[in-house]
């Protein structure tokens, strides 16, 4: 915990912090507003389907690039294990994408006060349940990013997760069972918490497609798991191997 809390004060007003929250505004600014009382979500699938694969890679890049560019000295200067520095690193990430998708959701459970219905519980729990949604399905991008721009540099950790990332959302609907793989999970579980397709498109212009992404409980779930497993193996993995290449 210590660790954790001496990289969050290390980069509490560096870039990634300004990132997270300015990569998050520009999507729900433009499209959480209400039309004719209703909200339309086309923007918070732009948010997800984009701009947050573009933040988390460069929030990963930038947290590790900010040792990388000192030799990894500062880490080593702690006292502690390099493997609780990485995994630090790691949480710093998520938490900032974390942050990331409640701004989203701020910024859209605050135009849902203009629309018809206006703030309801179940409308509020459901968004809010989309932004952990967001976090979890693109948090694989994180360990992903601090191995390669530690290992390769800076355009390595930028370019190759983002590039999986995209690849494999905007190929959903090539893959059997998109749910359990984390990139294209990021396109079709949040149709289970908020009404629009992995298209962009409201979820009325194919019923029959949101009801098969929305109605898969189970198959939702254990996509869920297959997304944290996915950021815990990648993490450990980064930090058993920067523990023998600083144990060298």
């Amino acid at each position: 915990m210590a660790t954790l809390r001496a990289e969050a004060r290390k980069f509490r007003h560096a870039a990634p912090l300004r990132l997270a929250i300015g990569l998050a505004l520009p999507m729900p600014l433009l499209g959480a507003m209400p039309y004719h009382g209703y909200q339309s979500f086309s923007a918070w699938n732009y948010w997800y389907a984009l701009f947050m694969p573009v933040a988390s890679a460069l929030i990963a890049a930038c947290v590790a690039q900010a040792d990388a560019r000192l030799g990894m000295r500062s880490v080593l200067g702690q006292g502690t294990p390099p493997a609780h520095s990485w995994w630090a690193k790691a949480l710093l990430c998520l938490a900032l994408s974390a942050l990331s998708n409640l701004v989203v959701f701020l910024v859209y459970l605050a135009g849902s006060a203009f629309s018809a219905q206006g703030i309801t519980p179940a409308g509020t729990l459901t968004m809010l349940a989309c932004a952990g949604v967001n976090t979890l399905t693109c948090s694989w991008m994180i360990p992903a990013g601090l191995f390669l721009t530690v290992r390769a540099g800076m355009l390595a950790g930028i370019f190759a997760p983002l590039a999986i990332q995209l690849a494999g959302g905007f190929a959903w609907s090539l893959i059997p069972l998109p749910q359990l793989f984390p990139p294209s999970a990021t396109m079709v579980i949040p149709t289970a918490f908020i009404p629009v397709l992995p298209s962009g498109e409201p979820f009325g212009a194919d019923v029959a497609l949101g009801g098969a992404l929305a109605q898969g409980g189970a198959i939702i779930a254990f996509g869920l798991v297959v997304c944290a497993g996915a950021f815990v193996l990648l993490t450990a993995l980064g930090a058993a191997w920067f523990s023998r290449s600083e144990g060298r």
